[in-house]
């Protein structure tokens, strides 16, 4: 049975188009926060007359928002949420957004807002840069999950070479000796493909720590749209079964040569 790496190719595919996307949420928060720092806080006027709650604030009774506080949703709007794959991705309205990336407090704290006052300044300024630090996080994991495939890959097709090396001399051509060394060859790489599993295993467990707190299960999130979750598991799981069909051949040659 033929291994197709076709799974890793598609891997790597997603790969590159979640790391293109996580750089340009990562350089449209950044350039959010730089706004934020940017903007003029407004200080609350003493004994203002209570005002009717707006989307970005509280309207006045002349039907005034916060000038700072409207070009703080504007800037959002501009950076954030115009990232090239925003519509496909999310689709979210400010409001979601907003409590989507820094919380229900900090969307609450700005909806009931009447003013950008340098607390509210200062705690989107926060939670921008926290945000920008996952997206920085998370393109690190991408960046080792993309070393790590493409390391497998190479190991894979290593392990395979060696395997057509060894299928170059039909069975009915060998002696028993020649059989004996043949399935201890076989065994071998049986034991390679163990290691490869438990590695593969073992980086799969480290991207979970890496990243709990933002996904639930970081392989399946890179690899959603794929036929395959764990698409390394996948070809190392048909390496296994090519392996154990070409062993059952040579444990069947020796037991009928004399």
């Amino acid at each position: 049975m033929a291994v197709s790496l076709d799974r890793l190719d598609d891997a790597r595919n997603a790969l590159r188009a979640e790391r293109r996307r996580c750089v340009d949420e990562r350089e449209a928060f950044r350039a959010f926060r730089r706004e934020v720092a940017a903007s003029r806080a407004t200080a609350s006027t003493p004994n203002q007359a209570p005002a009717a709650a707006t989307l970005v604030g509280q309207r006045g009774g002349r039907g005034r928002t916060d000038a700072a506080l409207s070009g703080l949703r504007r800037s959002y709007e501009r950076t954030v949420m115009s990232v090239p794959h925003y519509d496909e991705e999310y689709g979210d309205s400010f409001e979601e957004s907003l409590a989507a990336e820094f919380g229900p407090d900090v969307a609450t704290a700005f909806r009931s807002a009447s003013v950008l006052s340098p607390p509210l300044r200062r705690t989107v300024a926060a939670a921008a840069a926290s945000s920008r630090d996952e997206r920085e996080k998370f393109i690190e994991v991408v960046d080792e999950e993309t070393e790590s495939v493409a390391s497998m890959r190479g190991d894979i097709e290593a392990l395979l070479g060696r395997l057509d090396d060894l299928d170059r001399t039909p069975l009915s051509e060998r002696g028993f000796d020649a059989l004996l060394t043949l399935y201890g060859d076989l065994s071998a790489l049986r034991e390679r493909l163990s290691e490869l599993v438990a590695a593969r295993q073992e980086t799969i467990s480290h991207h979970r720590r890496a990243l709990s707190g933002l996904v639930p299960d970081v392989t399946e999130f890179l690899y959603a749209d794929l036929p395959v979750r764990y698409p390394v598991l996948a070809t190392l799981a048909e390496v296994g079964a090519t392996l154990d069909t070409a062993t059952r051949r040579v444990e069947r040659r020796l037991a009928a040569t004399p």
